[in-house]
C-alpha cells in the first residue's frame, strides 16, 4: 500500500474528516484487515486565514508550499490538499514536489460521469475564482454558480458554523433548497467542510462531495498503484 500525504488543518475539522475517510475506505475495501498508510501534516489556520481573505494568496502559497515538501519528507507517495480554496495556487503550492499529485477538482470531476448541468457550491473564492469551475468546463461540464447573495449565505455557513464545527439544520435546509432551485442535474460540495453537513441522502440529484471524492481518489492510488 501507497503512503497517502494529506496537508490539512484549512480548518482541522475538514482534516479530521479527511484522515477518517482514507482509514474508513482502506477498510471497506480490504475487508476490514488494514487501515490507511498516511501522513497528515496540518498548519495553522490563524496564519493563512488573513492572507487568503486579503487576498494575499502567493503569500499564502509561499506559506504552503514549504508544509507540502514537509509532507513528501515525511514519505508520502502521493499529496492532496485538504482545501478546495487554496487550489487556486494550486501550482505555486506543489512545483517543489516530486511525488503525484491529486487535484480536488479532478477527483471531483471524475465522479460526475452522466451529469451535464452542475452546481458549484463553496466559499467565495471558490464559486467566483476560475480555478475549480474552468476545469469542469475543460470537461464539458455546464457550471452553475449562485447568485450574490446566496454566495455569500454559502460563505457565512462555512466561515462562520462549519469552520468552527457547528453544523445547524437550518443551514443543511437552506442547502438542500439552493441546490433545488437552481435546476442542476447535479451539485458539487466544493469545500471539504461542506461533508459535515452529510446531504447525501437529503437532495434528488447525485452529490458529489469534494472532500469524499478526493479521499477516494487518494485510496485508489495507493491500493492500485505499482
Amino acid at each position: 500500500m501507497r503512503t497517502i500525504g494529506v496537508l490539512g488543518g484549512i480548518t482541522w475539522h475538514s482534516a479530521a474528516e479527511y484522515y477518517r475517510l482514507l482509514n474508513s475506505l482502506v477498510a471497506e475495501r480490504t475487508g476490514g484487515e488494514h487501515a490507511a498508510r498516511c501522513v497528515l501534516v496540518s498548519v495553522d489556520i490563524g496564519e493563512i486565514d488573513p492572507l487568503m481573505h486579503a487576498g494575499r494568496w502567493q503569500d499564502a502559497a509561499a506559506l504552503v508550499s514549504r508544509d507540502a515538501v514537509a509532507v513528501e519528507a515525511a514519505g508520502a507517495d502521493v499529496f492532496v490538499l485538504a482545501c478546495n480554496s487554496l487550489h487556486t495556487v494550486w501550482e505555486a503550492i506543489v512545483g517543489g514536489l516530486s511525488i503525484p499529485t491529486i487535484h480536488i477538482a479532478d477527483a471531483a470531476a471524475g465522479e460526475l460521469e452522466g451529469s451535464r448541468r452542475v452546481a458549484l457550491l463553496g466559499t467565495p473564492w471558490t464559486m467566483e475564482l476560475p480555478f475549480f469551475r474552468e476545469r469542469l468546463e475543460r470537461r464539458g461540464f455546464d457550471v452553475v454558480v449562485p447568485a450574490d447573495r446566496d454566495r455569500a449565505r454559502l460563505g457565512s455557513s462555512v466561515f462562520d458554523e462549519l469552520s468552527h464545527g457547528i453544523v445547524r439544520d437550518e443551514t443543511r435546509a437552506y442547502y438542500v433548497d439552493l441546490i433545488g432551485r437552481l435546476g442542476v442535474d447535479a451539485a458539487v460540495l466544493a469545500c471539504t467542510e461542506m461533508t459535515l453537513l452529510s446531504l447525501e441522502d437529503a437532495i434528488d440529484v447525485p452529490l458529489v462531495d469534494t472532500a469524499r471524492a478526493h479521499t477516494r481518489a487518494a485510496v485508489d492510488y495507493a491500493l492500485n498503484s505499482v
